[in-house]
């Protein structure tokens, strides 16, 4: 099975939700499974098919009515969230309630300090094995919580970071996005005046500060699990930069800071950057042109000069930006990856909410997760289905 847990809040009457999907995949190099042709029903109000392979695992009706901002995935069963206020960690085993009036209640609630007024930023990740939080918040602080300090409880009162760091002082540069490794002290951000900056938690202190490594905004940065000093950002540009975090020239040198190798293929934003788990040559990435790639650095280093060089597979199955790609952590399924996009419309008088596609980058495409605003997943298989469909 794949949880996937992501930025997709569901808004009806100023209320937001957090939804988790349940979907059946197939180990790499077995046949896809035809008998799911069987199961597919046609929905009586649009002309979209029900698939049985996907369906919600659960709904949970946020605390911050509105507000949802990001949700990562800390164990099988834990989920953060992030509204505006707090970080919310949900047990997912104990977030059923028993009625329509009744809301599920959040295992631990974090806050930046003490105030009312701090604002909970748009980047947040976690470190699972060391049940560690991170957030970048709207005042400019890079905050770190320990969850193994604190005791879970449903009435106790927000918790306090056990670090956090002023990373900027200007108001209008922005904290976009934050990664930490399971091995690593270090916390990597980005920020939307296109600079890259370094934090050790343990110390305290600022590792590298490197400005304007991006010439327009920052939007993601990812640490590479398998080796230590590489990290991957990305800009609203369209450019994709690969950093040895040991030769990232620093804030102060006046000279432009150099990067061992520049991705140029995307033609807008890049959202998101992601090293596969299983494989430290290959990294994802999805933007705002409606297509993922999946990029292979071995090939990029030995032709340097060649910025096309190095895009190992081109998805374009979406038709609105990509958001967000995960790949999937088991071995298993290595070249198995999920993307999001949202609002797509199709000719259905419900309207559609949210996309999710599961795929992978040789030749099968599993199909296309459609969200209506029912919460009605919907599948279509452009390739083996096209026929089935347009009956």
């Amino acid at each position: 099975m794949l949880y996937s847990a992501t930025n997709m809040a569901h808004t009806t009457n100023s209320e937001a939700y957090l939804s988790i999907l349940e979907c059946q995949l197939y180990p790499e190099g077995s046949p896809l499974n035809y008998g799911l042709v069987n199961t597919i029903q046609s929905s009586k109000r649009t002309n979209l098919k029900h698939c049985d392979n996907v369906n919600f695992y659960q709904r949970i009706s946020h605390h911050e009515s509105g507000s949802l901002q990001q949700a990562r995935l800390l164990t099988s069963q834990k989920v953060v969230t992030s509204g505006k206020r707090f970080i919310y960690v949900w047990d997912l085993k104990n977030t059923l309630v028993r009625s329509e009036n009744e809301r599920p209640t959040a295992q631990i609630k974090l806050a930046l300090d003490d105030s009312s007024s701090s604002i909970i930023g748009p980047a947040l990740c976690v470190v699972k094995n060391k049940q560690i939080v991170v957030n970048g918040a709207e005042n400019g602080y890079l905050a770190l919580w320990n969850l193994a300090d604190y005791q879970t409880g449903s009435n106790q009162r927000a918790l306090v970071p056990r670090n956090k760091n002023k990373i900027t002082d200007d108001p209008t540069n922005k904290i976009l996005s934050c990664d930490c490794k399971e091995d690593s002290t270090n916390v990597s951000c980005t920020s939307s005046r296109g600079n890259v900056i370094i934090w050790d938690y343990r110390t305290n202190k600022i590792a590298q500060n490197v400005e304007k490594a991006h010439k327009a905004a920052a939007m993601s940065c990812h640490m590479n699990p398998h080796k230590e000093h590489y990290l991957l950002t990305s800009s609203a540009d369209g450019i994709i930069e690969w950093w040895d975090t040991r030769k990232m020239k620093n804030v102060f040198n006046s000279k432009k800071p150099s990067s061992l190798s520049t991705f140029k293929q995307h033609q807008s934003s890049v959202n998101k950057v992601s090293w596969s788990p299983h494989n430290n040559e290959l990294f994802a990435s999805c933007s705002d042109d409606c297509s993922v790639i999946i990029w292979n650095t071995e090939v990029k280093d030995k032709n340097k000069n060649d910025k096309q060089e190095g895009a190992k597979f081109k998805h374009t199955g979406h038709r609105q930006k990509v958001l967000d790609i995960a790949w999937h952590p088991d071995p298993e399924f290595s070249k198995t990856i999920a993307s999001v996009s949202p609002f797509a419309r199709c000719s259905s008088d419900q309207g559609v909410a949210g996309l999710l596609q599961v795929w992978r980058p040789i030749s099968t495409i599993y199909g296309r997760l459609f969200l209506d605003k029912k919460n009605i997943v919907h599948f279509i298989n452009k390739k083996q289905f096209t026929s089935f469909l347009n009956k």
